[in-house]
């Protein structure tokens, strides 16, 4: 258990900060979906502030831990710097919430292999599903492990109402997604001990990573909100995550 819990790392400094995921597909000088996101990330560099995706055609952007007051400037920050990295190669990127039938569906050669491993015995059409949804996660840092599972309890009774508020594709993302992950639901804890006896049933008590909830604890120490589609226009997901943070504020 004491393993288990250490895996959650909190920082009482950062309580309530934002950190904030925003997945993309790369396209081409046509318009189409294409896997060269390997290929931006290195023009792009050693950089924290993106990162790859299973699909081998998207990109992800990271801000966070920050101040709620630096999110939206952060975000068209890093807005600027993917723009300039894709045009430079020809490409561009698109915040489609789900992406057509038919797309490449090549996986990135994550170098650690995880993706290799997700993928090895993955049916079809739960691969297809995986490579065309993208989304935008939300984190709220917590203190603590008892005020974390506190907010959790609370936030997850709005889980439809979110992912209602940010939904772009007329519902079509969240079918996809309970493809992927058929438990999206976040479930109550009454404490700790089932919080590590549902992760040692559902195969997530190693890698918290692989818990595909809605709404989840993470090892960052955040309350992260996985139930918001894409959206190219910073000042609805910086809307998105201040509503995430108070809401977090509430049960706090």
């Amino acid at each position: 258990m004491k393993e288990f819990l250490d895996r959650f790392s909190f920082d009482r400094e950062r309580s309530l900060f934002l950190g904030i995921e925003r997945e993309r597909f790369v396209t081409d000088d046509k318009g189409e979906i294409v896997p060269r996101a390997h290929e931006v990330l290195a023009s792009l560099g050693e950089c924290e502030e993106f990162g790859f995706e299973l699909s081998a055609c998207q990109i992800e952007d990271r801000i966070g831990p920050v101040l709620p007051k630096d999110v939206l400037g952060t975000l068209m920050r890093n807005d600027r710097a993917l723009n300039r990295a894709c045009s430079f190669l020809g490409l561009s990127v698109q915040f489609l919430e789900v992406a057509p039938p038919g797309m490449c569906l090549s996986v990135y050669p994550d170098p650690t292999g995880r993706y290799a491993e997700i993928t090895k015995d993955m049916p079809r059409e739960v691969l297809d599903a995986a490579c065309r949804v993208t989304g935008t996660h939300i984190h709220v840092g917590m203190p603590d492990h008892e005020s974390a599972l506190r907010v959790y309890n609370g936030v997850v009774d709005h889980v439809d109402e979110l992912r209602n508020v940010g939904d772009h594709s007329n519902g079509e993302r969240h079918r996809l997604y309970q493809v992927v992950a058929p438990n999206f639901r976040p479930p109550k804890f009454k404490g700790w001990e089932e919080v590590h006896e549902k992760a040692r049933a559902d195969g997530w008590s190693e890698d918290l990573r692989s818990c595909w909830h809605y709404i989840r604890i993470t090892g960052h120490g955040t309350i992260e909100f996985r139930v918001f589609g894409a959206s190219g226009c910073p000042a609805e997901v910086a809307t998105w995550a201040f509503t995430c943070k108070d809401l977090c504020a509430k049960y706090l």
